[in-house]
């Protein structure tokens, strides 16, 4: 199945783009797109576990399934001063 990922703040500096796009087993979940984007981009890897998950908008659960043709976006932690 194809997801699509978005990348917003800092995650589209560690993974090197705005919109990427993952070819996925049927039947994975949030968990497998991040190990994906880990397997692929070491700069995200080092962040993977701060990284939440939005689909749609809501936060969503990294164990929760994908389907074909999903969009998910990464949020990356921010801080404010």
């Amino acid at each position: 199945m194809r997801v699509t990922v978005e990348c917003y703040g800092a995650s589209s500096r560690w993974c090197g783009s705005d919109a990427i796009t993952l070819d996925l087993p049927d039947g994975a979940t949030g968990n497998a797109a991040l190990d994906a984007l880990a397997d692929r981009y070491p700069d995200f890897a080092a962040r993977r576990d701060c990284v939440a998950i939005a689909s749609g908008d809501a936060i969503a659960s990294p164990t929760a399934p994908l389907f074909d043709g999903d969009v998910i976006a990464l949020i990356p932690p921010v801080s404010a001063g």
